[in-house]
């Protein structure tokens, strides 16, 4: 079932899938409506199926018709989000959602990890 999600429900759900081991197969996209900096902003995670029917926006861009439908954007890869949440995780342990904010709000305009330089192993 597709759902606009809050942030703190898409690091839970996102987390629980990859946790689970199955995260690739789940989920494909993290779309956004708003800028991660702002509580309101709303996510919804496509599944992988949802990517095959995609429509064609008004910019050109492919969005599943649920992203089209609620106005939604292109912010990162499901398994990049989840990498962006393991690396603050183990940069600082105890992550709260500002520090989850500020990291994958660094990464969507960096391509790099926060705290990090860019060629840094992880």
């Amino acid at each position: 079932m597709s759902a606009l999600l809050t942030l703190p429900e898409a690091i839970d759900a996102i987390t629980d899938a990859f946790d689970e081991g199955d995260g690739w197969d789940r989920y494909a996209w993290v779309y956004i409506r708003g800028e991660i900096t702002d509580s309101a902003c709303r996510l919804y995670l496509s599944h992988v199926a949802d990517e095959d029917d995609a429509l064609i926006d008004d910019n050109g861009e492919a969005l599943p018709p649920f992203a089209a439908q609620h106005h939604l954007r292109h912010f990162l890869e499901a398994g990049d989000f989840a990498e962006v949440l393991f690396v603050q995780r183990r940069h600082k342990s105890d992550s709260g959602l500002a520090d989850f904010i500020r990291a994958l709000d660094h990464y969507h305009r960096h391509d790099s990890f926060l705290g990090m330089r860019p060629d840094a192993s992880l």
